[in-house]
């Protein structure tokens, strides 16, 4: 090789037209550009021509003709000629047969970038060029019709996102496009074939900050998704429809239980529900016998849908996969169908429904007495709202006041007697959020200290500690909740909710386990849960192996599958706890974006008293609202100090992230 000579050599990014320079120590050194030199191996030149340019500027000349018909050649016609040689070709072999004898030095090196960049019907090997098989001729032009049909349907897609639209009609490519984009929006960059939808999005949306964020809302512009679309249910994979098998087997349902002929006729007490206003599946009744007492009788009636659904069947096994029904300020995510969960097993009023019955003597101070567990028919003779039930506590001349009244007083003694066992009440506060039919955000706090709630609770308590009891007692597997008892010696807050905030953050978590222990926060020595079979699945089969044993005396329910639900139910419950407080706060950050920052009254509206529950060094503090039981991180004074109160303003809030911005307000003294 000539110094200077024209040679095409292999490099990182293909075949190039390049000129040599020097051989050293087994390498080849040749000029890539202005001023700039590569060293190669030997056998990365495929062509020396002897040629070398006067400039360059004649070089790059060169360049650009070699690159122009290296674009035109076909050698379709070649291949058909050469196809079953067994031995390789050269590359200046090729360009004699395309072009005749004594190939001009253009065309020789055409011909060497062509078989590098267009190898369609030639691949290279030690010994030159050989001919593709036309199967995988047919394969690489398959291929290349494919990733054209991609980019064309890409093009279109892209173009009519940027417009705010879908096409009018998907290609099947485009449908997998616009499954791409939907993936990402929902996993971001954990989507597998995220560089897939950031091609796309590329071209559209090139140097976008958030690309995930600038996807979601190119998808709620074309109608993909709606501005408040539950993303977080997606990403969990929440089964929305239930399947039409369980819909088919609830419309059919037994209106009785296997053991109807054992249920003992409770028809005659005067039992009431007492539910969220909006409750449509009543899962508990409760019944006062007023006769001057104490002992108090009381009854606690919990709807039977351990054996009304069939074990095994399609509603249970969706129930098991579901584990329980979601509450969302938007929908309901029901556990049962609600044909089931609302009618046949729901304990509806004036209908005579079955139920498993814990009738109870109380002592004055709270103290079981006697107690029993037993199938029964009962019948529903109202359904209160919590608020309707404590206008009758306050109404001495109600007809049900006598009864509400006795349970109420049986409540308080129950709390007393939990208290002095070291029971830890903290009564929280809890914000309910609901979105109507025309999208529009109701918010409301719910004080969870009135008589009628603490009622209910302390009931349910009550029927969960008897229950515990009873499989302990016969040694039923059972799931258990179990809580260690916490160290509060360092809880000094007297303020609330700073107390709450203290006393939370020193408990442990309540775990399930097959083994009956104490649980701390309740006072209790052992607790499980069993009151909400109709939307809670580890209810459900609790009831069904309670109530089986006493009609049978037997187990339903082993140890083996009584661990497989609590262990499966520890995770998802959890997860579902997770989704639902998410979606309130989505809900409540839209509120506060539509009544206050778009509010034309005036700034004051901007302007919410928190109180400090954190204030560490180095990071945001933790504060809670005092109108709304809402905690959020903001900048405060280092001075601030946990119980203090200060004044925030409401600056601006951002659905996407999930976040409210508030900032420290200086008040003047």
């Amino acid at each position: 090789m000539k110094p200077g000579a024209v040679v095409v050599a292999l490099l990182s990014k293909g075949a190039a037209v390049v000129q040599y320079r020097q051989n050293e120590k087994s390498r080849v050194t040749v000029s890539i550009g202005r001023n700039r030199d590569a060293r190669i191996p030997p056998d990365r030149v495929v062509l020396d021509t002897d040629y070398v340019p006067a400039g360059q500027e004649e070089l790059e000349e060169f360049r650009r003709a070699c690159d122009t018909l290296a674009a035109e050649i076909d050698l379709s016609e070649v291949w058909e000629v050469v196809q079953d040689d067994e031995a390789p070709t050269t590359s200046e072999g090729l360009a004699e047969l395309y072009w005749g004898d004594s190939p001009e030095v253009t065309q020789r090196v055409a011909m060497a970038l062509h078989l590098d960049r267009h190898s369609d019907h030639f691949v290279r090997t030690p010994d030159g060029y050989a001919p593709r098989t036309a199967e995988a001729i047919d394969e690489i032009l398959t291929r290349r019709r494919r990733k054209a049909e991609y980019a064309s349907d890409a093009d279109a897609l892209t173009q009519a996102l940027s417009e705010g639209r879908l096409p009018h009609e998907l290609t099947q490519g485009q449908e997998a496009q616009l499954r791409h984009l939907r993936e990402y929006v929902v996993y971001g960059d954990d989507y597998a074939r995220g560089d897939a939808a950031r091609d796309l999005l590329d071209r559209v949306v090139s140097g976008s900050r958030d690309l995930q964020r600038a996807c979601f809302e190119l998808l709620v512009a074309a109608g993909v998704f709606s501005l408040d679309e539950p993303l977080e249910l997606i990403r969990a994979e929440v089964p929305i429809e239930l399947p039409a098998d369980a819909i088919t087997e609830a419309e059919t349902a037994a209106k009785a239980p296997p053991d109807a002929d054992t249920a003992v006729d409770l028809t005659g007490l005067v039992a009431v529900t007492v539910d969220e206003r909006e409750t449509e599946e009543r899962d508990d009744a409760l019944s006062f016998e007023v006769d001057g007492g104490p002992p108090y009788r009381i009854g606690i009636h919990i709807a039977y849908a351990g054996l009304l659904v069939p074990s095994g069947g399609a509603m249970d096994r969706e129930a098991d996969r579901r584990m329980a029904t979601i509450y969302l300020p938007e929908q309901r995510i029901d556990m049962l169908p609600p044909s089931f969960s609302r009618r046949v097993g729901s304990l509806e009023p004036r209908e005579t429904k079955y139920a498993l019955s814990l009738i109870v003597e109380l002592s004055e101070l709270g103290e079981p007495l006697r107690w029993e567990l037993k199938p029964s028919m009962v019948r529903s003779e109202a359904a209160l709202s919590y608020d309707e039930a404590n206008q009758v506590l306050d109404d001495d001349a109600h007809p049900r006041h006598a009864a509400l009244a006795g349970l109420a007083r049986a409540a308080r003694a129950l709390r007393s007697r939990r208290e002095e066992a070291g029971a830890i009440s903290l009564d929280q506060p809890e914000m309910s959020v609901r979105v109507d039919d025309s999208g529009s955000v109701h918010v409301r706090v719910v004080q969870r200290d009135n008589p009628a709630r603490q009622m209910v609770a302390e009931m349910a308590i009550l029927y969960n500690v008897l229950m515990a009891e009873f499989c302990k007692r016969e040694g039923l597997p059972a799931a258990y909740r179990v809580q260690a008892p916490s160290d509060l010696s360092e809880v000094t807050a007297f303020q609330e909710p700073l107390r709450r905030y203290q006393l939370t953050r020193r408990l442990f978590p309540a775990e399930l386990d097959s083994e009956p222990g104490p649980h701390g926060g309740l006072g209790v020595p052992a607790y499980l849960q069993a009151t909400s079979p109709l939307r809670r699945y580890p209810d459900l089969v609790m009831q069904r192996q309670v109530a089986h044993y006493l009609a049978t005396g037997e187990h339903f329910h082993t140890p083996e599958e009584i661990a497989s639900v609590m262990q499966r139910a520890e995770v998802q419950l959890r997860e579902l706890s997770r989704l639902e407080d998410t979606r309130k706060r989505y809900w409540f950050l839209k509120f506060l974006r539509d009544t206050v920052l778009d509010s034309p009254d005036s700034e004051e509206s901007r302007l919410f008293n928190a109180i400090v529950l954190e204030n560490e060094p180095h990071r945001r503090a933790l504060l809670e609202l005092d109108k709304y039981p809402f905690r959020l991180r903001a900048e405060v004074p280092r001075q601030a100090e946990p119980g203090d109160w200060v004044t925030l303003e409401l600056q601006d809030v951002d659905l996407w992230r999930r976040l409210a911005f508030f900032v420290y307000l200086q008040r003047d003294a």
